[in-house]
C-alpha cells in the first residue's frame, strides 16, 4: 500500500542542527557530518487542507530524459493521484536549468523539481530551497547516510534523493579469462592489468585492430576517486582550500598519469569514441571506469557484449567512489507545502524507491530495498555496495570553475604537456576561485 503520511502530519517545531548547523549564506562551509536539521510544515502557510489533496494541482519538473524514463515516472505521478485525488503531473523540461532558474527569479517555481546534488549548495545558499519538514520524509534513516550528506549543506537536510549511481569497475569477463588476468582489487593489481591487456598502440586500437586494458575519462568526476582511495580530496571538506600539495596526492595523480602515458589507459576520444562506455562496447579496451548507466547503454547498443561489475581497486587508504544522485526539492514559497512534501514522500518511500528504480538500472536510495533491488539483477551488487564508501559529487558555489581547472590539467598530463606537480600547483593557484 502506498503512505502518503506527510501529509496529515501536525509536526513539532524544528529541532536544532549539530555540527556546522546555522545561517545558510554563499560564504557558509558544507556539513560532511553530523545531525540534518529540519523545519515544520506547521512553520509554513499553505492552502491544502490538512487530510486531503483532491483536487490539488502539482507541477514537478524534470530534465526531459528517454521516453521510457519519462513515461515511467508520469505513470508513478498517475498512481499518487489514483491514491490521493491530486493533480500531479510530471513536466519535463528541455532546458531545465535556463527553464528553473527563470521560474525561481520570476517567483513561479513548480511545487516539487530535481536537484542535482552538484547544484544542491547553490540552491540552498541561495534561499530557494525549502528543506525538509519534520516529519514529512517517511523513515528518513533508512536512507543511506551518503546520500543524506549528499542533499545536506549547513548541517541542514533539504531533499531526499530519488536515485542514484556510483562508480565500479565495467570489464569483459572473457578477455580477463583469456589472458589469464584476474579481477583487479588493488592499486598494484590494477596497474599489471591494465599493462597485460594492452595489445596495441593507441592508433591500433583506434583502428580497432588492438586494445586497451582501461579506458577512463580524463576529468575530476573519474580521477577523483584515485584522491579518496589515498586518503585526500581536491578540497577539505568544508570546500574553503585546495589540498592536493601533499605526497598522497602526487601519489595518486601519478599513479593514473602514469597509466596513460605508458599506454595502457586510452581517453575515449583518442580511440574515436564518444565516452568510455562506447569504447568498451566496441572492444577497444577491456576495463573502464564508469558508473550503473553503462549498464542500460551496453544492454540497448552493444547487445552481444559481455561484461562483468566488480569494486573499484582499493588505493593505500582504502575504497572509494562518487555517488551521482539527484533530489526532489521543494521551493521555499511553494504554495501548498504539505500537498509538495507529501508527493516527494510518495516518490521517495520504500514502495516509491523501488518502484522507479526496478524500470531502470538507477539504485534505490533506501537501504531497506536493497536485496528487492539487486534480486534480478545480481551482477549490479558492486554498484550498490559502493554507496558504504562513496563521496557525493558536488561542491559549493565557486568551485565549479576550479574542477575545470583541474580537468585542464589533467589533459595536459596525459597528454605530456604538464607534470604532475605543474597540475598541482596550476589548482592551488585558482584556489580564489573557492572564495569568488
Amino acid at each position: 500500500m502506498w503512505t502518503v503520511a506527510a501529509l496529515a502530519l501536525v509536526v513539532a517545531a524544528c529541532g536544532g542542527g549539530e555540527d556546522g548547523a546555522g545561517d545558510t549564506t554563499p560564504d557558509d562551509t558544507t556539513a560532511t557530518t553530523g545531525e540534518q536539521t529540519t523545519t515544520s510544515l506547521s512553520d509554513t502557510a499553505t492552502t491544502v487542507a490538512e487530510g486531503s489533496l483532491e483536487g490539488v494541482q502539482l507541477k514537478l519538473w524534470g530534465w526531459s530524459s528517454s521516453d521510457a524514463e519519462n513515461q515511467a515516472l508520469s505513470d508513478l505521478v498517475a498512481a499518487f493521484n489514483d491514491e490521493t485525488g491530486a493533480a500531479a503531473e510530471f513536466q519535463p523540461q528541455a532546458e531545465y536549468d535556463a527553464t528553473l532558474q527563470a521560474a525561481l527569479a520570476g517567483g513561479e517555481p513548480p511545487d516539487v523539481f530535481y536537484v542535482d546534488s552538484f547544484n544542491l549548495p547553490n540552491l540552498a545558499s541561495e534561499g530557494v530551497l525549502a528543506p525538509i519538514p519534520d516529519g514529512a520524509i517517511d523513515d528518513p534513516n533508512d536512507v543511506y547516510a551518503s546520500l543524506r550528506q549528499a542533499f545536506t549543506y549547513n548541517g541542514t537536510w533539504y531533499c531526499p534523493p530519488k536515485d542514484f549511481s556510483t562508480l565500479a569497475l565495467v570489464y569483459d569477463p572473457t578477455v580477463l579469462e583469456d589472458a589469464g588476468v584476474s579481477v583487479p582489487t588493488n592499486w598494484d593489481e590494477l596497474a599489471a592489468a591494465s599493462t597485460a591487456l594492452t595489445t596495441g598502440s593507441t592508433t591500433e586500437i583506434a583502428a580497432g585492430t588492438a586494445q586497451a586494458g582501461l579506458t577512463m575519462g580524463v576529468e575530476y568526476p573519474r580521477w577523483g576517486v584515485f584522491l579518496f582511495q589515498n586518503g585526500v580530496a581536491l578540497t577539505d571538506d568544508a570546500v574553503t582550500e585546495v589540498t592536493l600539495d601533499n605526497d598522497e596526492a602526487r601519489e595518486a595523480l601519478q599513479y593514473v598519469a602514469d597509466l596513460y602515458q605508458g599506454g595502457y589507459a586510452v581517453k575515449p576520444q583518442s580511440v574515436d569514441a564518444g565516452w568510455a562506455g562506447e569504447a568498451f562496447g566496441q572492444g577497444k579496451a577491456a576495463m573502464t571506469i564508469e558508473g550503473n548507466w553503462i549498464v542500460g547503454f551496453l544492454r540497448d547498443t552493444f547487445p552481444d557484449k559481455e561484461f562483468a561489475v566488480a569494486e573499484l581497486p582499493v588505493g593505500p587508504a582504502g575504497p572509494g567512489t562518487f555517488a551521482f544522485t539527484v533530489c526532489y526539492g521543494v521551493p521555499v514559497d511553494a504554495p501548498n507545502p504539505e500537498a509538495s512534501w507529501a508527493l516527494v514522500n510518495y516518490l521517495t518511500d520504500r514502495d516509491g524507491a523501488l518502484a522507479w528504480t526496478n524500470a531502470f538500472n538507477v539504485m534505490p536510495a533506501r537501504e531497506s530495498v536493497a536485496d528487492d533491488w539487486l534480486s534480478p539483477r545480481p551482477e549490479l551488487e558492486a554498484f550498490l555496495i559502493g554507496a558504504d564508501y562513496a563521496r557525493r559529487w558536488g561542491f559549493k558555489p565557486g568551485a565549479n570553475d576550479l574542477v575545470g581547472v583541474f580537468n585542464e590539467m589533467a589533459e595536459a598530463l596525459v597528454e605530456g604537456d604538464a607534470t604532475v606537480d605543474e597540475l598541482i600547483e596550476e589548482v592551488e593557484g585558482a584556489e580564489s576561485l573557492l572564495r569568488d
